[in-house]
């Protein structure tokens, strides 16, 4: 361990985040730094930017905006970046209420329960890529 407390040589879970709205950028920014294994490994505020950042940075998880502003909105970006990494990998991050989000095979978190939720999820992802979807409603 370093001085800090981090463990030398670990792994880091490396996430991206497609997100359009500055303070969720910062919240989930904070949010991950708390952790010691993860790491915010790109900040991006449209689909368009998020598949090039994918191709640069190869994360490990992809945090989406469903209603992101621009040109393709998070599924859209999603069902492309799906021919790249597993869907077991990507969650879906919005406001809106479960019921009015199309049938998807990704992992989901209300940004209400953001603060609760996300790490947990995005461990989830990780430790069972292929298990069925968690929803938190």
């Amino acid at each position: 361990m370093d001085r800090c407390g981090i463990q030398l040589g670990a792994i880091m879970i490396k996430v991206l985040l497609v997100e359009d709205e500055v303070l969720w950028q910062q919240g989930v920014a904070a949010l991950l730094m708390t952790e010691s294994d993860m790491e915010l490994a790109g900040t991006v505020d449209n689909a368009d930017d998020g598949e090039v950042f994918f191709e640069a940075i190869q994360p490990d998880v992809v945090l989406i905006d469903w209603k992101i502003r621009g040109s393709r909105d998070g599924m859209e970006l999603a069902r492309t970046l799906e021919r790249k990494l597993s869907p077991k990998r990507m969650i879906l991050v919005t406001g809106s209420p479960a019921e009015q989000i199309p049938e998807h095979p990704y992992f989901y978190v209300p940004k209400s329960r953001i603060a609760s939720d996300l790490v947990p999820q995005i461990r989830a992802c990780l430790s069972h890529p292929k298990a069925p979807i968690a929803v938190n409603t």
